[in-house]
């Protein structure tokens, strides 16, 4: 069973008073997170972004760029894998490339990224005065991005760095490809000029949605789907993809807030929701593994720190004890994960 938990700043029950999200400027907010999540042995945490305020308690406090955010822990853990939410609309692939590219190296390798569109105008407003396109043209253009981010990434093969100080040599340059990209949205020359990231490709994590037809990425390492959903995430990527459950959690008793309205079970679109005891989730989890719809759960705790702690202290043990959990396989995160080490590259398949 693979756990991932989500850390970001605005992660509160709406209806908490006592609940403060922290200050996600403060270097210590994301960190203590982080760090609890690996001594809980959770396999990797999330880490949203987005060209808006955050809705809720947060919304004064920003939203800092998230690939930088877990930059800066990364040095500070040594087997938990950081995954950055990125916006592809209105980003460069190339900013991308290098930054995911460094944070891979930074950590690594254990680094992956989560790719989002920007439907909302306000968000585009950022960007100027149109308009934003349509969804299906949006996730065209998401498709085209990640293609040309892999691409960059794969423009240096493993070991072109030569690094003979002696002899003045540090790449060679036979194993360097131009990208050469021309496509409808992007036109990129290339190379990259950061060395290919330790894991070829850090894991790619994208969002499943019933009701479309495909996806617009496909190559995907994760994907994350409402568990009601999971047999058809199943039957659409294939074995390969790891098919991770998204679960909102909210403890009994935390902060004096019994419950959400509604019941468990019906959360945001394409995420359930658990509310109730930490051995009932235990529990669940365990089920719902069991059935081999679902290789892992992605959780979004309602309060942070709190449900957090709550997790690793009450619901680790008993996963722990129950053999549900994992040992570590590897230092990146595609081995975590049970991947292929390294992502093959494109240029010498």
């Amino acid at each position: 069973m693979f756990l991932g938990m989500a850390v970001d700043a605005t992660g509160c029950h709406p209806e908490s008073r006592w609940c403060s999200p922290g200050d996600p400027l403060d270097p210590a907010h994301h960190r203590r997170l982080v760090l609890e999540a690996e001594r809980g042995g959770v396999d990797f945490v999330t880490l949203d972004d987005s060209m808006a305020l955050p809705d809720g308690p947060g919304a004064a406090l920003g939203r800092p760029d998230a690939v930088t955010v877990l930059a800066g822990i990364a040095p500070l853990t040594t087997t938990i894998g950081l995954v950055a939410t990125v916006t592809t609309t209105h980003c460069e692939p190339v900013h991308v490339s290098r930054a995911l590219s460094t944070l891979d190296h930074i950590s690594g390798g254990r680094a992956g990224w989560r790719p989002r569109v920007v439907t909302a105008a306000a968000e585009a407003a950022h960007f100027g005065p149109e308009p934003p396109a349509r969804p299906d043209e949006l996730h065209a253009e998401e498709a085209e991005f990640a293609e040309v981010v892999t691409r960059l990434w794969d423009s240096w093969e493993d070991g072109a760095e030569i690094r003979e100080v002696a002899a003045g040599r540090f790449l060679d340059r036979s194993r360097l490809h131009p990208v050469d990209h021309t496509g409808r949205h992007f036109r990129i020359k290339g190379p990259a000029n950061v060395p290919r990231p330790p894991q070829g490709h850090p894991v790619l994590a994208v969002d499943f949605d019933p009701r479309a037809a495909q996806d617009a990425v496909h190559d995907a390492d994760m994907v994350f789907v409402d568990v009601r959903d999971a047999p058809a995430a199943r039957a659409r990527f294939g074995a390969r993809t790891r098919v991770i459950g998204e679960l909102e959690v909210l403890f009994t008793g935390d902060h004096g807030v019994s419950g959400w309205d509604g019941p468990t079970g019906v959360g945001a679109p394409h995420r359930s929701r658990f509310a109730g005891p930490p051995l009932e989730l235990a529990d669940l989890l365990c089920d719902t593994w069991d059935s081999g719809d679902v290789d892992g759960f992605h959780l979004r705790p309602a309060f942070l720190p709190a449900t957090l702690s709550r997790f690793v202290a009450e619901v680790v043990p008993v996963l722990r004890r129950r053999s549900w959990l994992r040992p570590h396989r590897g230092t990146t995160l595609r081995a975590r994960l049970g991947l292929p080490e390294k992502a093959p590259n494109v240029f010498t398949a």
